[in-house]
């Protein structure tokens, strides 16, 4: 991962926790079916990742790739779901879910948890990304290039995945491909990054709730946003992005993922294993904000 381009952010001054359709929903209760909801799930039912579209794996491994958590001293609620990085295992793993019909502005909010043993990771967050190819995944294939603007465009928001960044995870940055990035020094076209300031570094074996939301730019025009929430306190406003060239490429898909291989671990805080855990995802047209109590 390369720190290619710190691109413009507004810093915000006031840490006010912001309310959104979860304040209509008391613990959440039916806010899937809130007509702003697009995706609901909250782990406390049926086999971990079942209502998402696929449990992306990479590797082989005898351990189950996410499994519920049950573990009240760490679920939230019933359970929540708990995904391992094992070295000689899975190198990654990801939740990925097809939005059908695609979106100009899309909003997901998550709780995380990362355990003791997370040390840093290579990629990894609850992102999104628009492809003109609905039936794959992700890029597929498009790092150091910059991609076609009719094509796609995504972005995940991770830690930054290096130990030079300092305290476990690391803080917190948009890790993004479009049609105007920025190229290195050499050419190359990886991930240019936006990052929210002052850092965000979630704490180990603590719940963040995180939200992030994208709004598509009008073709020909510089006006597409991103936007963060670390537990409802909007961290990192970004304007004037011109994510897409084409009207018809839209957001079609968010994920929960991450990646971390066998060579890597030694430089990335050492260790044999990375594990996370997920709950109360929602995805939404509209701001969600954080979990309320129970009525």
């Amino acid at each position: 991962m390369m720190n290619v381009a710190i691109l413009a952010l507004a810093v915000l001054a006031q840490d006010r926790v912001e309310t959104g359709i979860a304040a209509e929903h008391p613990a959440d209760k039916d806010i899937g079916k809130n007509p702003a909801v697009l995706f609901h799930d909250d782990f406390e039912s049926g086999a971990p990742g079942e209502r998402w579209d696929l449990v992306r794996t990479i590797g082989k491994s005898e351990h189950p790739a996410v499994v519920t958590e049950k573990d009240s001293a760490i679920a939230r609620g019933e359970g929540s779901a708990r995904a391992t990085l094992r070295k000689g295992g899975f190198i990654d793993i990801g939740l990925c879910k097809r939005l059908t019909p695609g979106r100009d502005e899309v909003y997901m909010r998550h709780y995380v948890r990362y355990g003791r043993d997370y040390g840093f990771h290579s990629h990894g967050g609850s992102g999104f990304c628009a492809s003109s190819q609905p039936q794959g995944f992700g890029p597929g294939g498009h790092a150091g290039r910059a991609p076609e603007g009719d094509k796609f465009f995504w972005s995940t928001l991770e830690p930054i995945g290096r130990a030079a960044s300092g305290k476990a995870p690391g803080p917190l940055i948009f890790y993004s491909y479009w049609w105007k990035m920025k190229p290195d020094g050499r050419g190359k076209h990886w991930g240019n990054w936006f990052r929210p300031e002052a850092d965000q570094v979630p704490a180990l074996e603590t719940w963040t709730c995180v939200e992030w939301r994208v709004k598509s730019n009008t073709p020909g025009r510089e006006d597409g946003e991103l936007d963060c929430w670390i537990d409802g306190v909007r961290r990192g406003e970004f304007r004037g992005i011109n994510w897409r060239s084409a009207e018809t490429l839209k957001v079609n898909q968010v994920s929960l993922s991450q990646w971390l291989e066998d060579r890597a671990y030694a430089d990335s805080g050492g260790g044999d294993t990375r594990t996370v855990w997920y709950d109360d995802v929602v995805v939404a047209t509209k701001y969600v904000g954080p979990k309320t109590d129970k009525p």
